[in-house]
């Protein structure tokens, strides 16, 4: 975590604003696990739970990784003012971007479905998984926009939105206790 700190603050390109992103929901799913392994005594199927949450870090931590390449590509194809290289590279850090919401927005979702049977007494820990995991999709989504380039009407745009609401509905659903 350190190392990424220091990069995200450093004056080099990557990482960057999709990694932390990632670096925020991989912390949220593990909150999760964490809440869930801690309530093994009034949920015995939390083993799902636990489980869940490592694949979605898992894919978090590979996806970090994609999303500083094809960052670094769509920069280098802005760069170069080729319309192919452009046309080529933007639509892949989108996509990545898009791959970013929708994962986060399942965290989120891991996080209420955990809040309903989790010992209550890690309620918080839930809570705060669900909003850095709503936090982590709104980048996705505002990253997909960023990356295409004004095409509002793109399906990208749209789905990551979508993310975006399955994300704040499963904080509000925390926050009224369902």
């Amino acid at each position: 975590m350190e190392h990424l700190l220091y990069g995200v603050a450093s004056a080099e390109r990557t990482p960057a604003a999709g990694s932390a992103a990632a670096a925020a929901a991989a912390l949220a799913a593990a909150l999760v696990a964490k809440a869930a392994q801690r309530s093994r005594d009034v949920w015995p199927e939390a083993g799902g739970a636990i489980a869940q949450s490592k694949l979605l870090d898992t894919r978090l931590w590979a996806l970090a990784e994609e999303l500083e390449a094809s960052y670094v590509a769509a920069i280098d194809a802005l760069d170069s003012g080729d319309p192919d290289a452009i046309g080529k590279q933007l639509p892949q850090a989108a996509e990545d971007a898009l791959r970013l919401a929708n994962i986060a927005a399942d965290v989120a979702e891991l996080a209420a479905e955990t809040g309903q049977r989790c010992n209550q007494a890690h309620h918080a820990d839930v809570s705060v998984a669900a909003e850095l995991a709503h936090a982590a999709a709104w980048s996705g989504a505002h990253l997909v926009n960023v990356n295409l380039l004004s095409r509002s009407g793109d399906r990208r745009s749209g789905e990551a939105r979508l993310a975006v609401g399955r994300a704040r509905a499963s904080v509000e659903n925390l926050a009224s206790g369902g």
